[in-house]
């Protein structure tokens, strides 16, 4: 049974045992049916999203009761004073043209909580590893042949994805590992140099290309 559905049968045994032995019918769109107390869904409408351990879809389920018969008035108050008894349930006055039906009756609304599935990833068939590595903040110099620094110059280390820009006199500093000597790619003026250096006691990054074979 779907949810909406348990939640109306919910509601229609509240009401049954309010009304007994008067007898409670759902009328769902096929004949209408002639006991004392007709129960006709109205609406079905998403009012939003919440969480409660997990996702859940929030629906709200209003019905029109109605009664006939020489007992209507007393089986309105009865099922008025059942459905006050439970928090559950909201109940408003019907809307002028279910009132124009003959017999007394009332609208009763009823939250729905649909609880949702989450899309869950591929499982994890191996054991996963994680290694945590401290990084360090290097300072350094990229120069050219002559020996002065290149201003411009893109750097960028191996064990990182960022890349950094040499200042105006060949500086720079850049987040990579603790490695006391390194792997960097140097661009400058469209071409790229591969560059392994000890990092201290000064990095210095030489801009030559005729000495380091091209990335």
């Amino acid at each position: 049974m779907s949810v909406v559905r348990s939640t109306l049968s919910s509601l229609v045994s509240v009401l049954a045992d309010a009304v007994a032995p008067d007898s409670v019918a759902v009328s769902d769109g096929g004949d209408v049916p002639t006991d004392p107390v007709i129960v006709r869904v109205v609406s079905l409408d998403r009012v939003g999203r919440s969480r409660r351990d997990g996702p859940v879809l929030d629906l709200e389920l209003a019905v029109a009761v109605l009664c006939t018969g020489p007992r209507s008035l007393e089986n309105v108050e009865q099922m008025l004073a059942a459905v006050e008894g439970s928090s559950r349930y909201a109940v408003v006055p019907l809307q002028p043209s279910e009132s124009g039906m003959n017999g007394l009756g009332f609208r009763v609304r009823v939250p729905v909580p649909l609880r949702m599935s989450e899309p869950q990833g591929p499982p994890v068939l191996e054991p996963l590893q994680v290694t945590t590595v401290i990084g360090r903040t290097l300072r350094g110099i990229v120069v050219g042949p002559d020996g002065h620094g290149l201003a411009g110059a893109s750097i960028r280390s191996r064990a990182s994805a960022l890349a950094v820009v040499s200042d105006g006199s060949g500086g720079f500093s850049l987040l990579s590992t603790p490695d006391p000597v390194q792997d960097f790619i140097v661009e400058y003026h469209g071409q790229s140099l591969a560059v392994t250096a000890p990092i201290d006691p000064t990095l210095t990054l030489a801009w030559a290309p005729q000495q380091y074979r091209a990335e």
